[in-house]
């Protein structure tokens, strides 16, 4: 608790002092009055901060970015006397900072999600004051926030193109099939190509049999993310936030489709996942990624390379762009699966990316452009 009664007290002696030196009983008493306020505002933030019972809640614990929740505060205590209203700091959730509120009784508040991530918004420290300010009391509130977690926005994208896929698995399954072996054998049934019929099987069984092949694979989509930090700067919530929101409309793009689509996380934990996740699945791992301040994208890319075998289509999402990123993309243009390059950009975006932008069309890299949208100016309360 800290106080700031030297003024008082010492106005309230200098009284005393005073009506003594004169024998004036109304100074006396002014001071003994003065001195009785001073404890009364002591003992009634005393006694407000022993029986203070702050409660806070949320209307939802996950929600998209771009909507809003209601916290929902109440402020009691049991003091009769008189007192100021309560203080509380207020945590918004990420990319804000703490707001000081003067509350009592119950309040509800509009908190709007800004950025993705997973926060805990609430109350971060309270105050208390007589209504003279002689006397304040605070105390840290940790147990009155909850976790949020504010998921990406997905937006419609422009389809992609999936290239086949290599052959090689499906023939070398086929080549190592055994045909003596009736478990790799079924009966002719209409429509059965001549070229699959096992004729000596069929001579010895006297009836026609075909081999049974395995059926390639389909053609897989791989989404690499760049899991390094954007560069710190005015508007790095907001890239951070363009590049989570273009992975979960590409993942959003592809539900439904018969292939396989894996996405590949970067970041601080490194990590893959699969559409078959389910998209809420997916979108709550985007908001608890963490991006890495020293992450290599372009080794990243150069392992990528060893596994485009089942790839029919490529897409890369990145907010940066140097010559050595631009040579990996194009040798990995180079091995067959389509490439779709999205490229977090400020506006302007920077000169170094000018020339880089030509090679990427000319080695057949699909580029598009996507504009972080800034965080939405929101008044508070």
């Amino acid at each position: 608790m800290r106080h700031r009664i030297a003024w008082p007290l010492g106005l309230a002696a200098t009284l005393a002092v005073t009506g003594l030196s004169v024998g004036n009983p109304m100074l006396l008493a002014a001071a003994g009055l003065l001195v009785l306020l001073v404890a009364v505002c002591g003992f009634s933030v005393l006694w407000a901060a022993r029986t203070l019972r702050l409660e806070a809640s949320l209307s939802a614990v996950q929600m998209t970015r771009g909507e809003r929740c209601r916290l929902n505060l109440t402020v009691r205590h049991r003091c009769p006397l008189p007192l100021a209203p309560v203080t509380l700091w207020l945590d918004r959730g990420p990319g804000t900072e703490p707001v000081p509120q003067t509350v009592s009784g119950t309040h509800a508040y509009l908190l709007p999600a800004l950025h993705v991530g997973v926060s805990r918004p609430g109350v971060i420290r309270c105050a208390l004051e007589d209504p003279f300010g002689f006397f304040r009391w605070e105390r840290e509130t940790p147990d009155t926030r909850t976790e949020l977690t504010v998921t990406p926005a997905v937006f419609p994208l422009t389809p992609l193109t999936i290239a086949p896929a290599d052959q090689g698995l499906g023939t070398m399954a086929r080549a190592k099939e055994d045909a003596s072996d009736p478990m790799e054998i079924r009966s002719w049934q209409r429509g059965d190509s001549l070229k699959k019929v096992h004729w000596k099987l069929s001579a010895r069984r006297r009836e026609l049999l075909v081999r049974r092949f395995e059926e390639p694979a389909q053609p897989e989509v791989l989404v690499l993310l760049d899991g390094t930090a954007p560069e710190p700067g005015p508007h790095t919530a907001s890239i951070r936030d363009a590049l989570l929101e273009t992975t979960a409309s590409v993942l959003q793009s592809q539900q439904g489709a018969e292939h396989e689509v894996r996405l590949s996380l970067g970041g601080v934990h490194p990590t893959e996942l699969n559409l078959r996740m389910g998209m809420p699945a997916l979108l709550r791992q985007l908001a608890q990624m963490e991006f890495s301040p020293e992450g290599d994208f372009c080794r990243e890319l150069q392992l990528a390379a060893h596994r485009l075998r089942q790839v029919g289509a490529t897409v890369v999402i990145t907010g940066r762009l140097d010559g050595e990123t631009a040579d990996r993309l194009a040798d990995l243009r180079r091995l067959g699966p389509t490439l779709r390059l999205y490229l977090i950009q400020d506006n302007p975006p920077p000169e170094s990316w000018r020339p880089l932008l030509p090679r990427l069309a000319q080695a057949g890299v699909e580029v598009f452009p996507v504009d972080p949208v800034p965080e939405e100016v929101v008044p508070w309360p």
